[in-house]
Order: C-alpha cells, then sequence, then structure tokens
C-alpha cells in the first residue's frame, strides 16, 4: 500500500501544479483568462498558437507537449493515468464511499469505440479550423455560438465529475480524444507491464481497482490495450508483487499470462 499512496501523491500534486493552468488558465493571479474556463474559443487548448488571450497554458503548452510525448514513449498512456488533471479529479472523486455504477463487460467494450469517433471529428474540426478546408462546416457553426458551446463544455464537465463519484473515469475511457490519440503508445512505449502467474495470489485487487474495468490478470494483450491507461494501480496494489515493469529493449523475454 505503500507503492499506491506515493501513486496518490504523485497524482495531487500534478493536480495541483497543472489543474490550476487547465481550469483558469493561471497558476495564480484573480479571475479567469484563458484555459477551460475562459479559452475564446468553442474548443480550449486546440488553438492556442492563434488565441489572442495571454495565460500560464499557453506560455506551457510546448513543454507540456514534449513532457507529455517523452512520458508516452516511455510508457504509453502515462499522461493520461497520472498526470491529467481531469483524470486525477476523476480518480479522487471515486474514492468517495458511494454505491458504485456496474458496466456490463459487453456494453463496457461498445462504448470504448467512442473516443475514436470523437478523435477524429475533432481532427476533422482541427482542419477546417486551421484552414486547410475552404469549406464552413461544424467549426463554422461552433465559432458561431461560441457562448453556447461554453455552456455546453461547462455542463458536460460538471456531468463527467458527478459521475465520476459512481463510474470509474467514464470520460477517459468512453469519450475522450486526447486519450485515444496517446493510447497507439501503448503497444510501442519503453516499458511494460508484466505479470507472473507464479506470484500471483489470486488477490484480485488489479482487476478490482482498474479504472479502464480491463482484467489485468488476462495477460500481455491486456497491458498492450489501447484502453489501458496506464495509471499503475495494478502495480501498486498487487499483494503478491506479481506485476512489475520491464523494458522492450534487449533479449526477449517470456510472457507472463494465464
Amino acid at each position: 500500500m505503500r507503492l499506491e499512496k506515493l501513486r496518490v501523491l504523485f497524482q495531487i500534486i500534478f493536480l495541483t501544479i497543472l489543474g490550476p493552468i487547465a481550469i483558469f488558465g493561471w497558476w495564480f493571479g484573480s479571475g479567469v483568462s484563458g484555459g477551460f474556463l475562459g479559452c475564446p474559443y468553442p474548443l480550449p487548448f486546440i488553438m492556442c498558437h492563434a488565441c489572442p488571450v495571454f495565460c500560464n497554458f499557453g506560455q506551457i503548452r510546448l513543454w507540456l507537449f514534449y513532457g507529455i510525448l517523452g512520458t508516452s514513449l516511455l510508457a504509453g498512456r502515462t499522461f493520461c493515468g497520472l498526470f491529467c488533471p481531469f483524470g486525477v479529479a476523476q480518480d479522487l472523486l471515486f474514492k468517495i464511499p458511494l454505491k458504485k455504477i456496474p458496466i456490463k463487460p459487453t456494453v463496457n467494450k461498445s462504448l470504448r469505440y467512442l473516443k475514436f469517433a470523437i478523435a477524429i471529428l475533432l481532427i476533422a474540426l482541427l482542419i477546417e479550423a486551421l484552414g486547410l478546408w475552404g469549406g464552413e462546416g461544424l467549426w463554422s457553426f461552433m465559432v458561431g455560438h461560441t457562448e453556447g458551446m461554453r455552456l455546453v463544455r461547462l455542463t458536460v464537465a460538471i456531468v463527467f465529475l458527478l459521475l465520476a463519484l459512481f463510474l470509474s473515469r467514464a470520460w477517459c475511457n468512453y469519450l475522450c480524444p486526447f486519450g485515444a490519440w496517446l493510447s497507439v503508445f501503448n503497444r510501442n512505449s519503453l516499458l511494460k507491464i508484466k505479470r507472473d502467474p507464479q506470484k500471483c495470489l489470486d488477490c484480485r485487487d488489479c482487476l478490482k481497482y482498474c479504472p479502464a474495468g480491463l482484467n489485468p490478470r488476462g495477460g500481455h494483450e491486456v497491458w498492450d490495450s489501447l484502453d489501458c491507461n496506464r495509471c499503475l494501480q495494478c502495480y501498486t496494489r498487487c499483494q503478491g508483487k506479481a506485476i512489475d515493469l520491464k523494458s522492450r529493449l534487449g533479449k526477449q523475454e517470456r510472457t507472463y499470462g494465464d
């Protein structure tokens, strides 16, 4: 449990650092200028290069990009699992002892495809927003209704934060386009997660606490899954230390599974 406490502390530290910038656009200062609440565009964080609003997020976005790219190359969707303010906020809310909503595995699997569809839609919106497509489409409509879009995105954020009290990381698992883009790193990251069944105590904590609803006891295909957000809860909670981090470099290692 010591590792799990350190993991949660790590999440809280980065929530404190990145949270105010993501929400208000500032580390310090009064009012709202930029960020999720103050971005003048219909969708925040995607048009910073052309944004007339000065905020801390615009200052650090390039370094944040390099940081996310580096952690993704190292360990896949680590940003989603450990650094993302919205993901961490959902994790903390889910810890509140309320009755949780069970999701059938078939429904859970089907809903996961939504984030990939939204990721494709967002790419189309970016193409239009950057002027790479001459016609007027959904982005033009959204720009014409910017105030309405602010209300929509605020409503969506509140709904999913409330939903996080009963369902683990619903936004991350089903709708987040950024997570869908980062998921491609899972199968090619430097570090991978492996399980040794000989050390397994069958405590099933890895299955119980997985926020993506995966079965970490199912073998290497689970670790390479696009849906694993690399939160490392299976690693920190494993009572038998059957789960470990391994490098993909060097001599080919045996793959553990049931």
